[in-house]
């Protein structure tokens, strides 16, 4: 096994040979900050030609009809596409940080038992190469606006949530969970149990536990919260 040689590389690495790309990363965590720009620059290519194709009075006239009674003035104030825009980069961007910090703090805190720990900041930057996929979501998001002739919903525009496959209306019941939820989570745990493996002495079974937990406990508890209100 050969590390990544530079932080390029280690990008590439995370989809192609996880175990190279995590020994890079646990002696240069410093190389995270390659990944978490992707991370972020992202949705501003997707939202900004999101924006740009969408008809914006459809758009208007679908958000003020599916989200109840909107005064006039809210709705020049709020519904325009500046607003629009800013909202969901803003809503991505500090939604990915938040996430890649929980994931952090969650690795950091579940292998503290491993004979080999590790600071919060590896497993930060551990975080960014885990996520790193949202970006093939971001391409497919940005490649379905651009060439898609339907019109589709903000919340069912981003196809790396569950919601860009189910498509749920704004006033579902399920939909901010279904927006939240990653169809890419498969590969988020993959990439989880590779580095925890590749970190810790932990057996396969801790480190599938490990990885998976609190992606399965936001499936299930989530939903019964929703069922129970």
């Amino acid at each position: 096994m050969t590390p990544s040689s530079n932080p390029f590389i280690a990008v590439v690495d995370a989809f192609r040979s996880p175990i190279e790309c995590f020994a890079a990363i646990h002696e240069r965590p410093k190389w995270a900050f390659v990944p978490y720009l992707l991370i972020i620059l992202g949705p501003f290519f997707f939202w900004g030609a999101y924006f740009n194709h969408v008809d914006l009075p459809w758009l208007q006239q679908t958000l003020t009809s599916q989200l109840g009674n909107v005064e006039q003035e809210v709705q020049e104030a709020w519904l325009s596409k500046e607003v629009l825009l800013a909202g969901e980069v803003f809503s991505d961007v500090i939604g990915r940080t938040a996430a890649l910090f929980v994931l952090a703090l969650w690795l950091n805190l579940s292998t503290k038992s491993s004979t080999y720990t590790h600071s919060f900041g590896k497993w930060l930057a551990a975080a960014c190469f885990i996520m790193l996929p949202a970006v093939i979501g971001d391409l497919a998001s940005y490649l379905n606006a651009v060439f898609n002739t339907s019109q589709i919903l903000p919340n069912a525009a981003d196809l790396n949530s569950l919601n860009g496959l189910l498509k749920l209306p704004l006033n579902s019941l399920w939909s901010p969970f279904t927006t939240t939820i990653p169809l890419l989570m498969p590969w988020y745990i993959a990439l989880s149990y590779a580095v925890v493996s590749a970190w810790t002495d932990f057996d396969r079974a801790k480190c599938i536990i490990v990885a998976a937990l609190p992606w399965l406990m936001t499936l299930l508890i989530w939903p019964l919260l929703i069922i129970a209100a």
